[in-house]
């Protein structure tokens, strides 16, 4: 714990942080009207996707300064999914809320992301061993364009048939894709972690049957003795009635 601690302090993590801190803020200037901005004839939650997109483009900044300065740690590794899975489902939790998304994404969203977290958690250390694809990158990257164009969702509604929820929806699609290529990869190393929990167990309890037996020897080996010295004692005592 205390060596997790000392890493939070590095610069990537901070900014990690900073991104998780930003969620209630971008979720407040999204449910909250007097935050909105007037554009013409509608109405944005721009300050919400303002925030968004700056907390955001930390992930670019501590990505490099964690690859070229070597302040990689395990820490980063579990809180850095997490802040941009809060910041995606926090976005578009609180369109949602709004009505400028259908419920339907949130719900397919957050079953994907409730996944990959118990399994990452599972995983622990050994999810480092799951490689990045390209379709993922692709899936994140169309996901983050559509959550910025439903914050526009009122144009998209009545200009271009609903290409917000087009955008949303092909992005979904593409991140389920990644997320059964990262699945197989979890299958294995899944695999693995049980094998060796098995092996452990196993060796733990031949361990304790080889203890048990040295315990019975000596056992064994003491009560001779005892009954050897119990005979002896009663040949002397024969001995000196005689």
């Amino acid at each position: 714990m205390k060596e997790l601690l000392k890493q939070l302090w590095t610069i990537p993590n901070m900014l990690t942080l900073l991104r998780i801190i930003a969620v209630p803020f971008i979720m407040w200037c999204t449910l909250d009207p007097s935050t909105y901005i007037e554009c013409g004839e509608y109405t944005f939650p721009i300050i919400g996707l303002v925030i968004m997109i700056a907390a955001a483009s930390t992930d670019l900044v501590d990505g490099y300064i964690a690859r070229h300065f070597n302040q990689g740690s395990q820490l980063g590794e579990m809180i850095d999914p997490l802040a941009d899975k809060l910041m995606h489902c926090a976005a578009v939790l609180s369109l949602v809320i709004i009505g400028y998304v259908h419920w339907a994404f949130i719900v397919i969203l957050l079953a994907k992301e409730a996944t990959m977290v118990v399994g990452g958690i599972f995983m622990a250390g050994d999810s480092k061993n799951i490689k990045a694809n390209y379709m993922g990158k692709v899936a994140s990257a169309t996901l983050s364009l559509a959550i910025v164009m439903s914050y526009f969702h009122a144009f998209w509604a009545d200009k271009v048939f609903y290409l917000d929820w087009i955008v949303l929806g092909i992005g979904l699609v593409l991140t389920y894709i990644a997320f059964f290529n990262y699945l197989k990869q979890a299958i294995d190393i899944i695999k693995g972690i049980l094998a060796r929990k098995k092996a452990a167990k196993e060796g733990a309890q031949t361990e304790s049957a080889e203890t048990d037996d040295a315990v019975a020897v000596v056992a064994d080996k003491d009560e001779a003795e005892d009954t050897a010295v119990g005979e002896k004692n009663i040949n002397a005592a024969s001995d000196k009635e005689n």
